[in-house]
């Protein structure tokens, strides 16, 4: 009944397969809008679990799902709603090494994460597959939205370079309202719906940015850079993976700390020091941290951002790390 959408646009829809990127306030919404417009794939990725703050403004998680994987929530989240959709979920943090990989098959990527390493590794695995790398962002009042789809546009490192360690705000230094992340979260489902329905988009090549405190908006065309090592002539082959994530303020993420044939033998090291969650977790408490190994070979600790600290956690389970 849409005008310009109608059964042709829905079909689309239902063969079409986006990537959402980082599962919070703005990922999780935008999953949950993909599957009830009948996006026939998913793909969902966030190296997280859900915490207590988390609630406010995550739709796809409950008290009950604390601890757990964020990925595998809302995945089970989703399929009891839409039962006929396909979902992949993957409990990683998006880099150099794996973000080629993940994108492979879909037709959209959407950026909803809240590291720059993440969003460069995927923005450069879309610039190679040519298809739209949607960008949204949201802190304290402000949000936005744009569309990088290379070579037709410029590419997201045109506009946001490495900022080489800077450190850039994020909702624990400056905080996060629920009807903000998801107002980007409906802007970047309603634009990327339009993309893969083939019936248009405003954003492609252009940011909007609101500031939900004044209400006012502004749009800003992309330009691109000749010398941009992504999608310029001399691109360079891709940006190197971090071995270790910082998630905000007292949390610090190690990317492979140990094979992913070693989770079962480290769940019997740890006995019933350790509790599953869900599928894909172990929590654990070590040195007064609290500590969840990943099926994936990550490992998240809370309550410190040092190195020193993640390598003495990683001691205690027996593995021998570089950081």
């Amino acid at each position: 009944m849409l005008r310009g959408f109608g059964d042709r646009g829905q079909s689309r829809l239902a063969e079409s397969h986006a990537l959402v990127a980082g599962l919070g306030g703005t990922g999780s919404a935008v999953a949950l809008l993909f599957a009830l417009a009948g996006v026939g794939r998913l793909t969902i990725v966030d190296r997280d679990v859900v915490a207590r703050e988390n609630l406010h403004r995550q739709p796809t998680y409950t008290s009950a799902d604390v601890g757990m994987s964020k990925a595998e929530v809302t995945s089970g989240f989703l399929l009891a709603r839409a039962p006929g959709l396909r979902v992949d979920y993957h409990a990683v943090n998006i880099d150099a090494g794996n973000a080629a990989r993940l994108v492979r098959d879909a037709d959209i990527a959407v950026d909803c994460m809240d590291n720059f390493a993440g969003r460069s590794a995927l923005n450069a695995a879309c610039v190679h597959k040519r298809i739209p790398f949607v960008h949204t962002g949201s802190t304290g009042w402000e949000a936005s939205c744009g569309i990088f789809w290379s070579p037709r546009t410029a590419c997201f490192e045109c506009l946001f370079p490495d900022p080489g360690g800077e450190d850039l705000p994020t909702c624990e230094d400056v905080g996060a309202l629920g009807a903000l992340t998801t107002y980007v979260a409906s802007l970047a489902a309603l634009e990327s719906v339009k993309l893969l329905a083939k019936v248009g988009s405003g954003l492609v090549g252009e940011m909007l940015v609101f500031d939900g405190q004044r209400m006012e908006s502004r749009m800003a065309r992309f330009e691109r850079r000749r010398d941009c090592p992504v999608c310029g002539p001399t691109r360079s082959a891709g940006l190197a993976s971090r071995a270790v994530e910082l998630c905000g303020n007292g949390e610090i993420l190690v990317s492979r700390a140990f094979s992913r044939g070693s989770f079962e033998r480290l769940a019997g090291r740890l006995g019933a020091r350790a509790s599953r969650k869900g599928d894909s977790i172990l929590a654990t408490s070590i040195l007064g941290f609290d500590v969840s190994l990943f099926r994936t070979g990550n490992l998240l600790i809370r309550g410190t951002s040092s190195r020193e600290d993640a390598r003495l956690v990683a001691k205690e389970l027996g593995l021998r790390l570089r950081l």
